[in-house]
């Protein structure tokens, strides 16, 4: 694929420890692709990490042309050579290091050696999800928090690697991250990624809503699109709301926009807040807060607009203090709700 062209010098550099943090997520990116790319890598490093007799040899020109010469004199063809006895030989470490600097040819190789099935290592994904109505707090490998709202979904392996723990979600969490200055945090979520050391933050990021919200609680966050040309560094207390109609962004914070950062932030101690929302987006709201179906009778009032907020509260008295509001009538019956205009 064009968009891994590279991926061979980067490697190299996350080997010997002079890749950029962007480059760390580039080869990171790669490995997750596939479990072949998994295999190929750790094996990779592992040879890596082997010990050998001078490590200045590393950099020495004649010596890794006779390595390279070794390397093609070996009776196998290198596309014939079954990747565990080649990656097992002692000065296959070396060639390594002159393949990936000097040949372009090892990068058909190493992307298009076929590794059966025997030999990858399994690696776990754990998907962990909320129906409607239900929220839970799940801890990471790493020690880190997250607090899973309802009809939300994340996604993650069972082991982070050695340069990156990275996390895909559907809908929405507030993350505590353990800070580790070596290994990024990075969560994707539809077209952005967020990416941090260490810090608490809440995404929002349910597919049937036109924004996507990112709001820092404290710490310091990356936030990036690929079609966006620069990267936004959000400040404690501050958030970004991202339109995906329009594909741009504005940003608020706690001073200027209260109710959203609460509402942004509260849900997960059980803060119910409604900051201007239609009524759509009301109906909405219930149902994924309580896990109950909503059906309308008549025609709701244009203007909805309502800006209300409820800390753990049973959903009769949010409908009761609405309806008061709005002029509507309501029966609950079960997990059916209905909602009565005349």
């Amino acid at each position: 694929m064009d968009e891994f062209r590279d991926i061979d010098g980067k490697i190299l550099k996350v080997l010997n420890g002079t890749a950029s943090e962007e480059e760390r997520e580039f080869v990171n990116y790669w490995v997750n692709e596939s479990k072949n790319n998994a295999f190929q890598f750790q094996k990779l490093k592992g040879i890596w990490e082997e010990r050998i007799q001078d490590s200045k040899l590393i950099g020495h020109e004649e010596y890794k042309k006779k390595i390279w010469r070794a390397f093609l004199s070996d009776k196998h063809s290198p596309k014939k050579i079954p990747v565990i006895p080649l990656y097992r030989r002692s000065w296959f470490r070396m060639a390594v290091v002159v393949a990936i600097m000097l040949f372009p040819i090892y990068s058909l190789y190493f992307q298009e050696e076929e590794v059966s099935e025997d030999e990858i290592p399994e690696v776990r994904l754990f998907t962990k999800s909320n129906p409607t109505g239900q929220k839970s707090l799940i801890q990471l490998p790493d020690g880190s928090k997250v607090w899973l709202n309802s009809d939300s979904r994340i996604s993650y392996h069972e082991h982070f690697s050695d340069s990156l723990r990275a996390i895909k979600l559907e809908g929405e969490a507030y993350f505590e991250v353990v800070r580790d200055s070596l290994r990024p945090f990075v969560v994707d979520f539809e077209s952005l990624t967020v990416t941090v050391l260490g810090t608490s933050f809440n995404i929002s990021a349910f597919e049937a809503e036109k924004d996507l919200k990112v709001t820092l609680v404290d710490g310091s966050v990356k936030v990036s699109n690929s079609k966006l040309e620069d990267n936004l560094i959000l400040e404690p207390g501050t958030g970004l709301v991202y339109s995906k109609e329009k594909n741009d962004y504005h940003e608020f914070s706690k001073h200027d926009n209260p109710e959203l950062f609460r509402k942004t932030t509260g849900w997960k101690n059980g803060n119910l807040v409604f900051d201007g929302r239609n009524f759509e987006d009301f109906v909405r709201e219930i149902k994924r807060w309580y896990g109950v179906q909503v059906q309308v009778k008549g025609t709701p009032p244009k203007g909805w607009n309502i800006r209300a907020s409820f800390e753990n509260e049973l959903l009769t008295n949010v409908m009761d203090a609405v309806s008061y509001n709005k002029g509507f009538r309501y029966s609950l019956k079960d997990k059916e709700l209905t909602i009565m205009f005349n």
